[in-house]
């Protein structure tokens, strides 16, 4: 048991050897001096993070520290002043921000911090891609999505077309319908108009034969 112990204390330091450090840069300007960096390392692009500060002045944590001072974080030629915020320990300070582009960013803090006259542009961490994280890929997989959900859905898919295309045939047999319909009518009305005709024929001709009888009986 206790060689276990001793074999255990004796590799921790090899460990913390091994795992990744993300060091904040620092700035020192008279007795104040300010440490920056990203609050989650390392910082991605895309993903909500902060901007953290810890300022200390001869060694003690200095208080309301940018009552009088402007942080703007740089990347190329854009700028955004940060809204900088105490944090519950003091002398730690943040400003919520997303990073949305790749590569480096600087921290430029100029003005009155806790008494000191402060100009100085400190450099953090690059940002680096997201998808460096990503599993599975996107588009691997079916993006994780379980294959007989898959299989359902394209079963769906299918008996909706399905329906679609009966009920396109249905449609079309209506219209056929419809103009089978109106072409019978069209008929109808043919033939009771020629019916008609031929009645107004049949009563002139029997009017003229009334007509030519009462002439022939007058004569006679």
């Amino acid at each position: 048991m206790k060689t276990a112990l001793a074999l255990g204390l004796a590799l921790l330091p090899l460990l913390f050897a091994v795992l990744p450090a993300y060091a904040h840069s620092e700035i020192e300007q008279g007795d104040v001096t300010i440490v920056a960096g990203w609050a989650v390392e390392p910082p991605l692009q895309g993903q909500a993070n902060a901007i953290v500060l810890e300022v200390t002045q001869g060694g003690d944590p200095a208080t309301n520290a940018f009552e009088n001072a402007e942080v703007t974080i740089r990347k190329g030629g854009i700028s955004k002043v940060l809204d900088i915020k105490p944090g519950e320990e003091a002398g730690a300070y943040s400003a919520d921000i997303i990073p949305t582009q790749l590569g480096q960013y600087s921290i430029e803090i100029k003005g009155d911090v806790a008494g000191q006259d402060f100009d100085g542009v400190v450099e953090i961490e690059d940002v680096g891609d997201a998808r460096s994280l990503n599993f599975p890929e996107a588009g691997d997989g079916g993006q994780g999505v379980p294959e007989d959900f898959i299989e359902q859905m394209r079963g769906v898919i299918t008996d909706l077309t399905t329906q679609v295309e009966g009920a396109r045939g249905s449609s079309q047999d209506a219209r056929d319908a419809a103009q089978s319909a109106a072409e019978s009518a069209a008929e109808v009305r043919a033939s009771a108009d020629r019916a008609y005709l031929v009645g107004m024929v049949g009563i002139g001709a029997g009017v003229a034969g009334i007509a030519i009888a009462v002439v022939a009986l007058r004569r006679a």
